[in-house]
């Protein structure tokens, strides 16, 4: 990397926040295939690290090696694929102004398939969906972050979750889920006045240029037909993960991401229809129906109802998510010896 001295060397931080499986990992890929950005997939470094070094003096380097050490650390709840190069320390140990969100920019510019050729980065992009619970810490260490909200059709979003859920997930749950993370999205930009930009992955796939050139012009960086040839760079992630994970992991990777070596499509919009029973279709048109307005998805029979049954235990599943997200707030206050294990696949 670059010698950087001073704090205006550093880039802007973004973050993409938003339910898994919504795109999240095509949007990253097409912007780290913009020659101003860096984006990264998920790592939850920030929040698990921030109660230990958060006020920190980066100066000692003690301090600069359990950060870089707490990289190999299990932390994550989902599958990490990465940890930052080598060069890290030296680009801390370089820096005037050594804040712990400065620290955090340098560890994403270190990021492994960073694309350390590019010259001019003017943005880094942190793509985490466990970070929609964490909008008010995340704003707090980042004053200026930028926001990017991206969601797709609740029902393909949970038929999908369900497909590469490591447990049997009842499809109620994964209705709470959905509804409780955006929840908790518009609850905290609303409360601290943060401005967002909302991306649509239906738009995405059926119009990417147009979207594309609109996420851009909000971030400022100039749009590039390159951001539509992402596919090698997706390769690339495999053959990182094929690397650096175990190979159940690394089955994992390649079932969930398996078309980002093609080109963009709309081939699973509204496999719901599809893939989905009457009834579950029901009762998820019911359980989402004040977020599917807000982001103008119909429900898809007006004349098949919810049952009952079905309602209960929906309000009952999100009373539990409620309660879980309660708790994951309280984790990330205790020290890291504390902390609970990462489960392997909670939402």
């Amino acid at each position: 990397m670059t010698e950087l001295k001073s704090t205006s060397s550093l880039p802007k931080i973004a973050f993409i926040v938003g339910m898994g499986r919504s795109g999240t990992t095509l949007l990253t890929n097409m912007l780290n295939s913009n020659p101003e950005i860096i984006a990264s997939p998920e790592n939850e470094f920030i929040i698990h690290s921030y109660n230990s070094f958060y006020e920190q003096d980066f100066n000692d380097e003690k301090v600069v090696d359990a950060f870089i050490e707490m990289f190999n650390q299990n932390f994550n709840r989902v599958i990490s694929i990465w940890k930052p190069g080598h060069e890290l320390k030296n680009d801390i140990l370089q820096l005037k102004d050594k804040r712990y969100a400065n620290v955090c920019k340098l560890a994403y510019l270190n990021y492994p398939l960073s694309q350390k050729d590019k010259k001019n980065v003017t943005w880094v992009i942190d793509k985490n969906p466990s970070y929609s619970l964490h909008i008010d810490k995340i704003s707090e260490i980042f004053p200026d972050a930028k926001f990017i909200v991206i969601v797709r059709d609740y029902r393909d979003n949970i038929l999908s979750r369900r497909k590469y859920s490591d447990e049997n997930v009842p499809i109620h749950k994964l209705a709470a889920d959905w509804n409780y993370y955006y929840e908790s999205i518009f609850k905290s930009l609303a409360s601290k006045n943060i401005p967002y930009h909302l991306i649509k992955y239906e738009d995405l796939a059926s119009d990417p240029t147009e979207h594309l050139q609109a996420l851009c012009s909000y971030i400022h960086v100039p749009y590039t037909e390159q951001m539509l040839n992402f596919q090698e760079l997706s390769k690339e992630i495999k053959k990182h993960a094929v690397e650096n994970v175990s190979k159940e992991k690394n089955e994992k990777i390649q079932r969930m991401h398996s078309n980002l070596e093609k080109k963009v499509n709309t081939e699973r919009v509204n496999a719901f229809v599809n893939e989905l029973n009457p009834r579950e279709i029901a009762l998820l048109d019911f359980a989402c129906e004040k977020f599917a307005k807000r982001f103008t998805y119909e429900k898809y029979n007006q004349s098949q109802k919810a049952t009952f049954s079905d309602k209960l235990y929906y309000n009952y599943c999100y009373l539990k998510t409620s309660v879980w997200g309660v708790l994951i707030k309280i984790k990330y206050k205790l020290p890291v010896a504390f902390r609970p294990s990462p489960s392997k696949n909670r939402i």
